[in-house]
């Protein structure tokens, strides 16, 4: 069961973590169903990358049930999982378009290396922003969706297969967490969600390097991505500094909730309504990044200065919020 003490909980009432277990019996049921309903090659990719997600989800499980396991080992399973996803499937980056970068990504061990951490990177990223209700799960269906209509694009059918196949188990799991959040994902399920889009990410690049841009991938898991980037920023400037890794609520979700959902919006609506409205906004703003990699996922410097866009759209965002509290204080000062 999740708690509710903590500076980073929105919730009422103590839920259980045991979303993870549920996807994975949707993804396994899935792999069974593949070879029956659609191809032979999908099933045998899925079941790769659901074995490498081994070290990824039974350290977000066991922490799920303990509460004791540190960010340092849950970032090292990820990379694990990264790792050996790289090795069994396959596909790792060996370019980024970058001169220097691409001549040692050539190396095979640097380029898998590089992988496995990138990999490490979003599925922390999408644990990150598992704020509020449907909140990470939406974000996930979306990413999903985008990587299934640029492999559409580019006619590969089993990344295609693999992405509308994850989507659907998302959104069966979003049918018991939003928006009332009977069910969370705990870290088991938002470890392995954000595990899975990178490796479908990295696959799908991979296998087609002439018409889909390794940083159009990055665009596609831009939000999380985004927010785990100012996240890390935002704690290590500080005056009082914060590890990276210690949870807080300063995240823009956490601001939209309480600037704009409480104290705008809802401000007398039950607990569970508010906490329901306040993934739709971050929804909104996490298909800005997507966009770019869907009208331009060949060009690098489109998707370039798309994610500079959206970098741009983020801080404007997150200096309104701060804004906004500044304002809630003074109104709260004078009366």
């Amino acid at each position: 069961m999740d708690g509710t003490n903590g500076v980073q909980k929105f919730h009422t009432l103590p839920t259980p973590r045991i979303g993870g277990i549920a996807l994975l019996a949707g993804f396994v049921g899935g792999w069974w169903a593949l070879p029956h309903g659609f191809s032979l090659g999908s099933a045998t990719l899925l079941g790769l990358v659901l074995l490498a997600a081994t070290p990824a989800f039974a350290a977000g499980l066991l922490e799920d049930f303990t509460k004791t396991v540190s960010v340092k080992v849950r970032l090292l399973a990820t990379a694990a999982s990264g790792l050996m996803a790289a090795l069994i499937t396959g596909y790792w980056v060996s370019s980024v378009h970058l001169p220097g970068v691409d001549w040692l990504l050539a190396f095979a061990p640097i380029g898998i290396l590089f992988t496995a951490f990138a990999i490490a990177g979003i599925a922390n990223s999408v644990n990150i922003i598992d704020g509020f209700n449907g909140l990470a799960s939406g974000v996930v269906i979306l990413m999903l969706l985008t990587l299934a209509a640029i492999a559409y694009r580019v006619d590969d059918a089993a990344i295609f297969n693999l992405a509308l196949l994850g989507a659907a188990v998302v959104a069966g799991f979003m049918a018991v967490n939003y928006p009332k959040g009977y069910v969370f994902l705990g870290d088991a399920g938002a470890y392995s969600l954000g595990y899975y889009v990178a490796v479908l990410a990295v696959g799908l690049a991979m296998r087609n390097p002439a018409d889909v841009s390794p940083w159009a991938m990055l665009l596609v898991c831009g939000y999380p991505f985004i927010e785990t980037l100012f996240s890390v920023y935002r704690r290590i400037s500080r005056k009082r500094r914060h590890s990276p890794g210690c949870p807080d609520a300063s995240h823009l979700h956490s601001l939209v909730y309480r600037r704009i959902v409480s104290r705008k919006l809802m401000p007398n609506a039950p607990a569970w309504k508010r906490n329901a409205c306040t993934a739709p906004f971050l929804w909104v703003y996490s298909f800005i990044p997507m966009l770019g990699a869907i009208f331009w996922p060949e060009s690098v410097g489109m998707v370039v200065a798309w994610l500079f866009v959206s970098f741009v759209v983020y801080q404007r965002m997150y200096r309104r919020m701060l804004r906004l509290s500044v304002y809630f204080r003074k109104q709260a000062a004078a009366h």
